[in-house]
C-alpha cells in the first residue's frame, strides 16, 4: 500500500496538486519510497516521449 501512496504523492506533486490533509499524510512516507516512485515516472514520462517522438518521425 504504501508504494501506492507514494505514487499519488509523486504524480500530484508533478502537476501541482495537492489538498492539506492528503499532504500531512504524505510525510509519513519514507523518502526512499518518493524516491523510488519518482524515478520509475520520470522513466515512464521519458520512455513515452520517447515513442511519440518515433512514432511521429517515422516514415
Amino acid at each position: 500500500m504504501r508504494p501506492l501512496r507514494a505514487l499519488a504523492a509523486v504524480l500530484a506533486a508533478f502537476f501541482g496538486v495537492r489538498r492539506g490533509r492528503a499532504a500531512n499524510v504524505d510525510r509519513q512516507l519514507r523518502f526512499a519510497d518518493l524516491i523510488a516512485a519518482a524515478i520509475i515516472l520520470v522513466a515512464l514520462f521519458v520512455g513515452g516521449l520517447l515513442l511519440l517522438v518515433s512514432w511521429l518521425t517515422a516514415p
